[in-house]
């Protein structure tokens, strides 16, 4: 079990920045420093929701959609504020913080629903 949480954070943390990085360059953001930024707030980010969601559905009573609404914001909150003060070239951060975690949470939940 242990194992596959480890697994689970290493796959959920490839995939979300994977998925970032490319709407970030669908999105004309081409700086090298803020391709890297990208990656850095996924790190300090992803693998925080992910354990947060886990334990959450595990010992409590609350339903997944308001966990999964909560922890998204709160990662679309941090990332906004990470870009707003680090980023070179990322217009609206807060905006592009909402797109890349939608985008990226959208896609990784169609293909959790093929792949499971």
């Amino acid at each position: 079990m242990q194992f596959d949480f480890v697994w689970t954070l290493l796959i959920s943390l490839g995939l979300t920045v994977m998925l970032e990085i490319a709407f970030a360059l669908i999105f004309k953001v081409r700086r090298t420093y803020d391709l890297i930024l990208v990656i850095v707030v996924n790190i300090i980010t992803n693998p925080a929701v992910v354990l947060l969601n886990y334990l959450l559905l595990r010992h409590t009573d609350v339903p997944q959609l308001l966990i999964v609404l909560i922890l998204e914001a709160a990662a679309v909150l941090v990332e906004g504020i990470y870009y707003k003060r680090y980023a070179e070239k990322v217009r609206r951060p807060f905006l592009f913080s909402l797109g890349a975690n939608a985008f990226s949470y959208t896609i990784g939940f169609i293909l959790s629903k093929i792949v499971f």
